[in-house]
């Protein structure tokens, strides 16, 4: 009998000795980024996750995001990775066709107190994949165009979010804003810009709202050769060379024009911009609006990151109570209501008071229900990294040459990124 109990005594006097508070419990590490301000925030609420429940314990394991995505693919490839992670949607149509990761369906059958219809439904068309739901959408959000108040008053120029309100909110009113305000001195000199220009694949907003796109329905053929396509990227070639009231990238370095300095009327950029202008911007009032319109209407982006389970990971269950803390209602609340992270993936805060109202900016909180209600998913697809290297290559090319023939750059472009779609894939 003493050579069976010795052993269970001494595990006894083992887990008695340990200092490790978490000994016994289930433990589950969750994989993230973002910078310190993002990633005090994710330990936040991994903490609050561990009080409420004692039988696990979650650790935030932390990566920087230049090293994410090169770290998550060695991870899973190594079956050593994280059982949670947080994945930007960008990389999700590449990782989940290649079952790295559970499907939640099961999962959420099995638990009664998952609301599928509280969700907005491009929240969760976004993780899904033939079908079967493999991600819940963490800090989702489109473009907005944040704008310095101040410069728009003293300029007598009408409010966009006002115009935006009776529909007059468009990209030549855009063009007329910025012109009025962009200032010189008398020595020709800038001393203040109307618009920052927008690249790369920011670009779609413009694209869409003249009739163009990136790719087809497919996502198999470039369409930067149509009509409204050409027509947007001059519209925007234009605004820096021919009436010289965007900053060239001389002009604007070492922050000399940006949005924070106070001399840039207008810049578009995700909704996760808003927190560090409310840190950072002290010296004027700014808020945010929706983009604006063009003859064929005008659709902002919408894209948020993955919550997903590793496929082998060996507590999927348990895995899933943390998933739904992190796109709990009141998680969200926090996100979306408190930081104005992004734009809520559930109606019950999307539409509630406690986010509607604000008693600091941006005040113009319908501006993130845009997203969901008007917002188009980006061409995003397994290929995505390869043909934006093209896409944005092109661009940046257009717009640093005054005398760039835009429709004939665009159409070469268009036959660099379809030979990208049509090779063979690599991993």
């Amino acid at each position: 009998m003493r050579r069976v109990l010795l052993p269970l005594v001494l595990i006894a006097i083992g887990v008695a000795c340990s200092n490790d508070p978490n000994a016994g419990k289930i433990q589950l590490r969750y994989m993230a980024w973002g910078n310190p301000q993002q990633l005090d925030v994710e330990q936040k609420l991994v903490d609050e996750f561990n009080r409420r429940n004692p039988d696990l314990y979650v650790k935030l394991f932390k990566v920087p995001g230049s090293a994410y995505q090169n770290k998550m693919v060695v991870m899973m490839a190594s079956r050593t990775a994280p059982d949670i992670i947080r994945i930007d949607h960008y990389a999700f149509p590449n990782y989940v066709r290649k079952e790295y990761f559970h499907e939640m369906d099961s999962l959420a059958a099995q638990d009664p107190d998952f609301d599928r219809d509280d969700f907005f439904p491009q929240a969760l068309e976004e993780g899904t994949y033939n079908g079967k739901l493999y991600g819940l959408n963490s800090m989702p959000g489109g473009i907005m165009m944040y704008y310095n108040k101040t410069m728009f008053r003293q300029a007598g120029l009408a409010d966009p979010y006002e115009l935006w309100k009776r529909d007059e909110w468009t990209w030549e009113r855009l063009r007329d804003s910025a012109v009025a305000l962009t200032q010189r001195g008398p020595d020709g000199r800038p001393k203040t810009f109307g618009v920052e220009l927008l690249g790369g694949t920011n670009t779609a907003i413009i694209l869409w709202a003249f009739g163009g796109d990136l790719l087809d329905a497919s996502l198999t053929r470039c369409l930067l050769d149509r009509p409204g396509s050409i027509a947007a990227i001059q519209f925007l070639h234009d605004l820096r060379w021919k009436l010289n009231v965007a900053p060239t990238p001389s002009q604007a370095a070492l922050s000399a024009f940006a949005f924070e300095s106070g001399k840039l009327g207008m810049v578009f950029d995700w909704m996760g911009r808003a927190p560090r202008l409310r840190d950072t911007v002290k010296s004027f009032e700014w808020d945010v609006c929706p983009v604006p319109k063009g003859p064929a209407g005008g659709p902002t982006t919408m894209k948020g990151n993955q919550i997903v389970i590793y496929a082998e990971s060996e507590h999927p269950q348990e895995a899933w109570r943390f998933v739904r803390f992190m796109t709990s209602r009141e998680t969200e609340m926090f996100y979306y209501g408190v930081l104005r992270r992004g734009a809520p993936s559930r109606r019950s805060v999307a539409y509630s008071d406690e986010f509607l109202k604000a008693d600091r900016p941006p005040f113009n909180t319908r501006v993130y229900l845009h997203a969901f209600e008007d917002g188009r998913p980006l061409p995003i697809n397994h290929r995505w990294s390869e043909w934006t290297t093209v896409l944005n290559n092109h661009l940046g090319s257009i717009f640093l040459d005054p005398r760039a023939d835009v429709g004939a750059r665009l159409r070469e472009a268009k036959r660099e990124i379809d030979a990208v779609l049509s090779s063979e894939e690599g991993f």
